[in-house]
């Protein structure tokens, strides 16, 4: 009790910090509907949670059937845990968005201190991130005409930036908590060097989730990730799951947002099955709830999961690891 007493209030006085460097009030990281299968994409801390080489590909196609509508893929790389300590791993993600497409690219690094209580993790992302836009893309459109209109290049152009990440993660048996920033430095997005109108900004991500067991061979976990970014509107995603027999997973995902008089941007059906002991598949069908719904085709989203090394343990615990 008393290293829990220790470990609390370590966690709240760091996610004070992490709050205290947003200004709470545009959204540019994308969200992801199954971000409990790829925290190593929203948070560095938990980089080397896990004793085997873990390999994480997501695909989500937003707003199915919009003209231009976000698209984005993302590989993660999480190695196994170095000792008792040290944590490594790698993103790559993509995003696009009409005539816009932002890469990302990243090393993750973290530190790790056990407790009776569970394991209370640092961690620090180095990446960098390269935005094109073509405005040559024959989809433009202009009431006077493309080609009448000063102010549009024209051309392709391209930025690339460096940027650096944060994030602490703890976790137990049961459940977890965790949160991170992780783009720490407002760069210049401009692809005028003159002016500085467009800028990178701070997105805060508080993460966290509980599960218990319900009956035999059966689980139950709720889960949430709450987003704030500067200069837009706080967001969340709550999830309630089931799981049977360690391999079959089925759940809703609640996400607010939308406008006045919605009832929020998007609930979503969750399926994840456990094909082997290395590998796992989700699937989200995400249907919107916001007034964009008069023009889309709901949204969809895959992950696949592959563990190297993974093996399955002979023994019964009797208290079982969720997290």
């Amino acid at each position: 009790m008393k290293m829990k007493r220790r470990i609390l209030p370590s966690i709240l006085a760091t996610l004070a910090i992490l709050i205290g460097q947003i200004d709470l009030q545009a959204q540019q990281e994308q969200m992801y509907t199954q971000f409990m299968f790829n925290k190593l994409a929203i948070n560095p801390a938990f980089a080397g949670n896990e004793k085997y080489l873990g390999l994480t590909g997501l695909y989500r196609d937003q707003w199915n059937g919009f003209p231009g509508a976000p698209q984005s893929q993302i590989f993660s790389v999480n190695l196994p845990k170095i000792g008792e300590k040290i944590g490594v791993g790698f993103n790559f993600k993509r995003q696009t968005i009409g005539i816009h497409t932002n890469i990302n690219y990243s090393g993750i690094y973290s530190y790790k201190f056990p407790t009776q209580a569970g394991t209370f993790s640092m961690g620090i992302e180095f990446g960098g991130q390269n935005i094109r836009s073509d405005f040559s893309d024959p989809r433009l459109t202009a009431i006077e005409g493309i080609e009448n209109d000063p102010s549009i290049p024209k051309i392709n152009t391209n930025i690339n930036a460096l940027n650096v990440g944060y994030g602490v993660y703890f976790n137990s048996n049961s459940f977890y908590v965790g949160a991170s920033i992780p783009k720490l430095i407002r760069t210049d997005l401009d692809f005028d060097n003159n002016n500085r109108i467009s800028e990178q900004v701070r997105h805060l991500f508080v993460m966290g989730g509980v599960a218990f067991p319900v009956a035999r061979d059966l689980s139950m976990s709720v889960q949430s990730l709450l987003k704030f970014a500067e200069n837009s509107p706080f967001d969340t995603d709550l999830n309630v799951s089931l799981t049977v027999d360690e391999k079959y997973t089925g759940g809703i995902n609640y996400r607010l947002g939308g406008a006045n008089g919605d009832f929020g941007e998007s609930i979503a059906l969750l399926a994840a099955f456990q094909i082997n002991e290395q590998m796992m598949i989700g699937l989200t069908q995400e249907f919107t709830l916001s007034k964009i719904r008069r023009f889309d085709n709901n949204s969809i989203e895959l992950v696949l999961h592959y563990g190297i090394g993974k093996k399955k343990s002979k023994v019964v615990l009797i208290n079982p690891r969720y997290f």
